[in-house]
């Protein structure tokens, strides 16, 4: 059975995420120029205030290929796994919440979020500019730089004014980067969904915020049923807990409270996987495979899948992951299947601009 057959016996909505609200706009370029005038690092990201993010603007080459795409990394979760698992003009199957700026370009991210068939519940902030960000991409290899604006700005008052759908969510789905800025909002959902079916699940999201958010993340891990990060933020994460390893294959299972630390596929599934105390999901870029950790030292890990085209952009392939997984979680899979799923729906991603699903994807892409 597919993904949407399962789910269309589900009451909705059935996920629902935090995250920071952006509008991308994607560079194609082969010139480094820009790169190294702005010093941005490859397959990095960092943040630029209004000035700094106007200047490169106005810097991008005319002649460059661009497009514009919702960003941001829990929104583009959210867009994908309604692609996965429901229609553009079916339920709305998956609920955002974040900041936005009462301006054209948050005009622009509503219709565009509107059109994935995302319930986008936006808490309007009148006198701050909508978070925009430029990805740049040569080669296979992309840089973001960042102004966040009206999407750093969550508050519990933004909460109280809006229901949460506790009832119907299996799947709460908190980023990163929402709690550099509202932790005491993420703990507030945390604690109204206690008692409730209702799956969380947090992502380490970027290496960067590590320095001054330390003590948030590690509050959300531990206050996270699945944990998801890629190699060089649970390299950050395990540093930060001052965990000792030798290969970085080695975190989730430390992360998870296990002495031994060999990474082995396990067969031993079963339906109470998500019984666990904690879920770490790490990938490692590159053909190295992703690894997920449960239970008693239970673990699997999933070669990446080879892309059917040549890869155009890499900037959503962890937010793709993470809706594949969570696809697979919502449709009762095993953990290995749902790291599958989640890798599979990486590398179409991949082959394409932006975060988003090819167009001819068939409706047992994923089953």
């Amino acid at each position: 059975m597919s993904v949407k057959d399962t789910i269309k016996g589900f009451e909705h909505p059935i996920a629902m995420a935090f995250g920071n609200p952006i509008l991308d706009t994607i560079l194609t370029t082969d010139d480094n120029d820009l790169l190294n005038k702005y010093n941005f690092k490859v397959d990095g990201q960092t943040e630029l205030d209004d000035k700094e993010m106007e200047q490169l603007f106005a810097d991008l080459p005319e002649e460059s290929k661009r497009i514009t795409s919702a960003g941001g990394c829990a929104q583009n979760t959210m867009r994908l796994l309604q692609q996965l698992c429901g229609e553009k003009d079916g339920p709305q199957l998956c609920v955002y919440y974040g900041g936005l700026g009462n301006d054209a370009v948050g005009e622009t991210l509503k219709e565009v979020v509107k059109s994935a068939n995302v319930d986008a519940r936006y808490a309007i902030h009148p006198t701050l500019p909508t978070g925009v960000c430029i990805s740049i991409t040569n080669d296979t290899c992309r840089s973001l730089a960042v102004n966040l604006g009206a999407s750093a700005v969550y508050t519990l008052d933004n909460l109280r004014e809006t229901e949460l759908p506790l009832d119907t969510v299996r799947v709460a789905y908190i980023e990163g980067f929402f709690i550099t800025h509202s932790l005491d909002v993420a703990k507030e959902v945390v604690r109204q969904a206690q008692g409730k079916n209702v799956v969380i699940a947090f992502n380490l999201s970027g290496t960067y915020i590590f320095e001054k958010h330390h003590a948030a993340i590690c509050e959300m891990v531990g206050l996270s049923k699945i944990v998801f990060g890629n190699v060089k933020e649970m390299i950050a994460l395990a540093n930060l807990l001052d965990l000792k390893f030798e290969t970085p294959t080695d975190i989730p299972f430390l992360l998870n409270n296990l002495k031994g630390v060999t990474v082995n596929a396990s067969n031993s599934f079963s339906s109470e996987w998500l019984m666990s105390d904690s879920i770490f999901v790490m990938t490692q870029g590159g053909m190295d495979p992703a690894i997920v950790v449960w239970g008693h030292g239970d673990s699997a890990q999933v070669a990446p899948c080879i892309p059917p085209t040549p890869v155009k952009d890499t900037t959503g392939a962890g937010d793709s992951l993470v809706a594949g997984f969570l696809a697979g979680l919502l449709c009762d899979k095993d953990p290995k299947t749902c790291l599958e799923w989640g890798c599979k729906v990486a590398s179409d991603v991949i082959t394409n601009l932006g975060a988003t699903l090819s167009d001819d994807l068939p409706d047992d892409f994923l089953q």
